[in-house]
């Protein structure tokens, strides 16, 4: 499991950078909220949409799981590990284990999928903005 974390550190790392320079990227190009900049930061919000749509099955699946730990948790409580341990119920002890090895990893697709959720909302909210930035030059008289 120290690989899966190891692994999902570095892909979350690599992510998050990844975001940050495509939101300094298309913040800086907007600057001028020319006609190309709209449509690029269009495309990027629509290219988001469409990854999000693709991983929502996923992020169905690792929510399931992350309920199903919680429940799992309810019934595991920290005596009845305790007993296993003493009683060296190795079967017990592994399932408990392989369980926290899934609701880790199914934690982890969902800190992911909020990453990229959290980068969506971003180029929103610049793509609202460039829209609301057009209609006021568009008629500058109306809203000052």
């Amino acid at each position: 499991m120290n690989e899966k974390i190891e692994s999902f550190s570095k892909e979350l790392r690599a992510k998050l950078d990844g975001v940050d320079k495509r939101l300094k990227d298309l913040t800086a190009s907007t600057k001028g909220a020319t006609e190309k900049a709209r449509v690029e930061a269009r495309a990027q919000l629509a290219a988001l949409e469409s990854r999000a749509k693709e991983q929502h099955a996923k992020l169905q699946s690792a929510e399931a799981k992350t309920r199903a730990w919680l429940e799992e948790k309810k019934t595991a409580t920290s005596e009845k590990i305790t007993t296993w341990k003493a009683q060296h119920d190795v079967k017990k002890l592994g399932a408990h284990a392989d369980s926290a090895e899934q609701y880790a990893d199914a934690s982890m697709r969902i800190a992911a999928a909020a990453v990229d959720e959290a980068e969506r909302a971003a180029v929103e909210a610049v793509v609202a903005r460039i829209d609301a930035k057009a209609a006021q030059e568009a008629s500058p008289a109306k809203n000052p």
